[in-house]
């Protein structure tokens, strides 16, 4: 079939291979794992044949192919297997065109920042998707590779999804740590992360701080939260740090039992609590509050820090987040919005840009 992707900035529909040239069996698949939508990179520059292949993509056309290739006797090809296995993979790539829950399961590999003069690299480097090749560990000494696996999405379990406010706050971690304005936490100190979802936000505090972190959410969602913590295990043993999960509900956040151990937690344990894209309901601003008010350890140095999209449809939640907060007697110590990219694909076919508020919050009292 040739490298239809050199030196084009566009590919057409036009230049994959046409049923009525009955071309292979082996043309056909190639043209079909072209066409494979993969975990999008979150890069703000993407190379230049990364865009040539999301154009193709995301044709408007390619669907339409699919069917054409879908709904083909192929008699010209004999072997019924690789028959089978051309449908088979068509449709799998006609799904994949309906959207994030289309896609299955996936891997993804995250490059996330250890100091802030490796931001800009990591940002240059960072490529969600196992396309690229990464493995989990050190890029280089100012990076750490997380890879993060991710379940079928599924509209009942949004936390199964990797989230672009998780992205941005993970990647913030190295900035808090270096801000004069920003405690130190010794390595004995345990952080705590709400709503963990895949994890990525927890992960990358463990290997920042070099602390022990506890990843939490729903019992439907800790499986996965587990198994992507002991695919990273080793990165952030490597960096100082560790990890473990479990469950924690913010309905009743006095029955958490942390890892590992037979007794609840003690209250106001945690002198760190991050929490990235918490609100998805009007409950979850006091439901939130009540479990930060419950955990957040009563030190002058403890602080919460979140990260949330700004979402024209929750911007109640988010002034009611800030309210209760308040009642609970925290106050706002820094905050500042910065854009980043989600896998969902705009009305133009691009990456959705996402705008967030990050915020990081301290006790008004001191103790």
């Amino acid at each position: 079939m040739g490298n239809i992707l050199a030196d084009e900035d566009d590919v057409h529909v036009l230049d994959l291979p046409q049923l009525y040239t009955k071309p292979p069996a082996t043309t056909i698949l190639e043209a079909l794992d072209l066409l494979k939508i993969e975990p999008q990179t979150w890069q703000q520059n993407p190379p230049k044949a990364a865009l040539s292949r999301h154009r193709l993509e995301r044709n408007e056309e390619v669907p339409a192919y699919l069917t054409r290739i879908i709904s083909s006797s192929l008699l010209w090809i004999e072997n019924g297997e690789a028959k089978e296995q051309i449908w088979e993979v068509a449709s799998k790539r006609l799904s994949e065109r309906s959207g994030r829950t289309g896609m299955g399961s996936f891997d993804r590999h995250f490059n996330i920042p250890l100091r802030t003069d490796a931001l800009q690299g990591a940002k240059q480097k960072s490529q969600p998707s196992e396309a690229n090749g990464m493995t989990g560990g050190l890029h280089d000494k100012g990076t750490v590779v997380l890879e993060l696996h991710e379940p079928t999405l599924t509209g009942d379990n949004l936390g199964l999804k990797t989230w672009a406010s998780s992205h941005l706050l993970a990647r913030r971690l190295c900035s808090l740590r270096e801000n004069e304005n920003f405690p130190k936490f010794d390595q004995e100190e345990i952080v705590l992360e709400l709503g963990s979802g895949t994890g990525l936000v927890g992960l990358a505090a463990a290997a920042v701080f070099r602390t022990q972190t506890f990843l939490t959410d729903l019992p439907e969602i800790v499986p996965n939260l587990r198994k992507n913590a002991e695919a990273n295990a080793q990165v952030i043993k490597d960096r100082g740090g560790s990890v473990d999960c479990g469950v924690l509900d913010w309905t009743n956040p006095s029955a958490f039992t942390p890892p590992n151990q037979r007794s609840r937690s003690s209250p106001n344990n945690f002198p760190l609590i991050l929490a990235a894209d918490p609100i998805y309901s009007p409950e979850h601003p006091s439901l939130l509050a009540n479990a930060v008010a419950y955990h957040l350890a009563h030190v002058d140095d403890a602080r919460l820090v979140i990260e949330l999209p700004i979402r024209e449809a929750y911007g109640p939640e988010r002034q009611n987040l800030r309210e209760r907060l308040s009642v609970i007697g925290l106050r706002l110590s820094d905050e500042g919005e910065e854009t980043g990219v989600d896998d969902w694909i705009g009305q133009d076919g691009e990456l959705a840009e996402i705008k967030c508020w990050w915020s990081v919050w301290s006790w008004r009292k001191h103790w």
